[in-house]
């Protein structure tokens, strides 16, 4: 049986973009820090089970800000300035860096090259730091009463955005959306119920942390999606996914060079594979 090279060449690209597909819109593992006594809840946002705890620091202090990035998450207190690391499989950690100033940090998000952290000092502040401790900028939430806990990256049409809560007690939770240097870009773009607490970007909406609660909100809109229930005994404060899984791609769509040379390269290889056996047949 002779495969037609075009038809081959539909086949790949629609699987690759199956894959790509299925990868986007599967439900996503949620990491969870709790207020009290650290501890990192791993969440199945589908089934809305707990499939793993951590106890973080020991758990002494009182746990804030959470990122994943692949294996390690990046944690954060209350009283504490610094920012830590943990291993999710052996459970090593680590001081990553010290926030020079502060006696205490929220929550933390990451860009994909640098880290934004929260103030917990009584400021409306926000730190953007390099991994390695170097302090890039800092930017003033205009709309954050004081003590917001609740901030997250994310990327709209290339641009990078930031998303914050106005305050720790405040009751509703709401979520201003501001630029990289501070500018209230859209305000109340999100409210919930409970209190302020942490928010994470999954790569197309926002999911909200309630004490034991998780909300997701429409990434474009808004909008509520959906609130679920976690069972057992929680304090959510920040929230985060996998950063190697949502942090999009480059403006427009456009494949990373080394992505796109390969693919090229196999596409390529292929047609003439194609050629040379259609040939041989002549």
């Amino acid at each position: 049986m002779k495969l037609n090279p075009k038809f081959v060449l539909a086949g790949i690209s629609a699987s690759v973009l199956g894959m790509l597909s299925s990868a986007v819109l599967a439900a996503p593992i949620v990491y969870a820090n709790n207020a009290g006594s650290p501890r990192l809840d791993i969440i199945d946002a589908a089934t809305g089970i707990v499939t793993d705890s951590q106890i973080l620091n020991g758990g002494s202090g009182n746990g804030r800000g959470s990122v994943v990035v692949g294996n390690t998450l990046y944690f954060t207190l209350a009283n504490s300035g610094n920012v830590y690391t943990h291993n999710l499989t052996t459970q090593a950690e680590a001081v990553a860096f010290n926030v020079a100033g502060s006696s205490g940090l929220s929550t933390i998000a990451y860009d994909g090259a640098n880290f934004w952290i929260g103030d917990y000092s009584g400021t409306k502040n926000a730190y953007s730091y390099t991994p390695t401790g170097t302090l890039l900028s800092t930017v003033s939430f205009s709309m954050c009463s004081s003590f917001c806990d609740g901030l997250e990256y994310f990327n709209v049409g290339g641009q990078g955005r930031l998303i914050s809560n106005r305050g720790d007690t405040q009751s509703p939770g709401i979520y201003d959306v501001y630029d990289l240097v501070g500018n209230l870009l859209q305000p109340a773009f999100i409210t919930v119920a409970q209190n302020g607490r942490g928010i994470a970007f999954d790569g197309t909406n926002f999911i909200v942390a309630g004490s034991n609660t998780l909300t997701t909100f429409n990434g474009t809109t808004g909008a509520l999606i959906s609130a679920q229930t976690i069972a057992g005994i929680h304090n959510f404060e920040d929230l985060s996914i996998d950063y190697n899984i949502t942090i999009p791609p480059p403006p427009n769509g456009v494949p990373e060079p080394e992505s796109l040379s390969l693919l090229a390269l196999g596409l390529v290889g292929l047609s003439l594979s194609a050629r040379r056996r259609k040939s041989a047949t002549k």
